[in-house]
């Protein structure tokens, strides 16, 4: 039987069709890091906040009160009075700073990622990836579907994650047909698109683990090797100042 042989432009087509599946396996794997890093932080945050942060709002709570009863006692004094406004201040925004986290407590504890979820995200992000399309209104719809599949990966819910991929999986409008040339300059415009978004990716993980936030994260769990819980032990030394501020607003109003 006769090979057939392949054009110049089938033959370029195919080597960068290669090339973009392996650029969406780095872009998936990248995207996954990224995504999971978001939500270890998340969760990192709210027990910081349920060990640590509340007790610092507790204590600006008691401050003010305590800046506040000095203050009444000497009404005259310019410099109780300023205290007192700006303990207030203080208060009244770390309750508002904290607000987010109320809603957020029962997540916490969010489920450690398992091979097979991992596996499923890399599969949806190599599918219906923003930048795998070159259609505007194609974009925008699966930046939707990004979020949507950021979400339920981030809550370990596998079976709304597979819902979301059978569902673009079968999606009709994902099957088209073009002549070679027209393949061709879409699969380079493909590579170009995901070629931009990788830096992206690789510099919103570096600028996630230049934070406070992840340097804590990376200490405390530093300390947990040990055997040492450092949020659970500096939530014991606010306690201590709390049990104080406590003492002296209650011998302040003995006064009154």
């Amino acid at each position: 039987m006769k090979e057939i042989r392949k054009s110049p432009e089938e033959i370029e087509l195919h080597q960068k069709e290669e090339l973009l599946l392996r650029k969406q396996d780095e872009l998936a794997e990248l995207e996954l890091s990224l995504s999971t890093l978001e939500g270890q932080l998340k969760s990192f945050e709210i027990e910081y906040y349920l060990k640590v942060g509340s007790k610092y709002v507790q204590i600006d709570q008691l401050q003010a009160i305590f800046d506040k009863i000095l203050a009444a006692k000497i009404p005259f004094d310019a410099t109780a009075q300023k205290r007192a406004a700006e303990s207030q201040a203080k208060a009244e925004q770390s309750a508002h700073d904290a607000e987010g986290f109320s809603h957020d407590e029962d997540n916490s504890q969010r489920p450690e990622a398992t091979p097979e979820l991992k596996a499923l995200y890399r599969e949806a992000a190599k599918l219906f990836h923003p930048d795998l399309t070159l259609d505007p209104n194609e974009k925008e719809r699966r930046h939707h579907l990004m979020q949507q599949t950021n979400e339920a990966y981030q809550k370990g819910d596998i079976e709304k994650l597979q819902q979301i991929f059978d569902a673009e999986k079968n999606n009709p409008e994902l099957i088209k047909g073009d002549d070679i040339g027209s393949a061709l300059v879409r699969v380079i415009r493909k590579i170009h698109q995901v070629d931009k978004r990788i830096p992206d990716i690789e510099s919103a993980i570096a600028a996630l683990q230049s934070t406070d936030l992840f340097h804590l994260k990376e200490t405390v769990e530093k300390e947990a090797e040990k055997g040492i819980d450092l949020l659970a032990k500096l939530g014991d030394e606010l306690l201590s100042r709390i049990t104080f501020l406590e003492r002296q607003i209650k011998i302040a109003n003995k006064g009154n």
